[in-house]
């Protein structure tokens, strides 16, 4: 009878621990999605860019004067395949525009993966995606991948980033 109780208690155990850390939320293989807030994402050339996050660094990335980089590190699981990189972006200025970039970034160099369409000043929020996606399996351990934001200019504000990607079976 014992052995049977320790037995029940362990299969309940691992089943709640598998359910508690979130091991069974992703089917294997289901679509899934990495988001990224604007706070996320840091000034590339931080001495020379004036930027804000607005509400307290919950809103939207704005440069204030001139132009901005801005990076986010992107951390998959090793072998997903990237499907699509999306940036949201507000664009009220017809001198300025906004677009994203995919890269891993090795040792000595850095391969650009995706780039989104830049946007077209339409003065609401526009959802800029790619699937063009030049080597979408992931490989940690030679590289790390980043997000990089242009901002050219005041009156482009960024409102966040999507990476969509599959983990293959097995």
């Amino acid at each position: 009878m014992r052995t049977w109780l320790i037995a029940v208690l362990a299969v309940g155990l691992a089943a709640w621990t598998s359910h508690a850390s979130g091991m069974d939320a992703h089917p294997a293989d289901s679509l899934r999605e990495a988001n990224f807030a604007p706070v996320a994402f840091q000034p590339a050339n931080a001495v020379t860019t004036h930027h804000t996050v607005e509400e307290g660094g919950l809103g939207r990335l704005c440069t204030t004067i001139g132009a901005g980089y801005f990076v986010a590190p992107v951390q998959l699981e090793d072998g997903a395949v990237i499907q699509e990189v999306t940036v949201f972006l507000e664009d009220d200025s017809h001198d300025s525009l906004g677009m994203m970039s995919l890269v891993r970034r090795g040792l000595e160099k850095f391969d650009v993966l995706a780039l989104t369409p830049v946007s077209v000043g339409t003065g609401e929020v526009e959802t800029l995606g790619t699937t063009a996606i030049t080597a979408p399996v992931v490989d940690n351990h030679d590289a790390v991948y980043l997000l990089q934001v242009l901002l050219s200019g005041p009156g482009v504000c960024l409102y966040g980033a999507q990476v969509r990607y599959r983990v293959p079976v097995n």
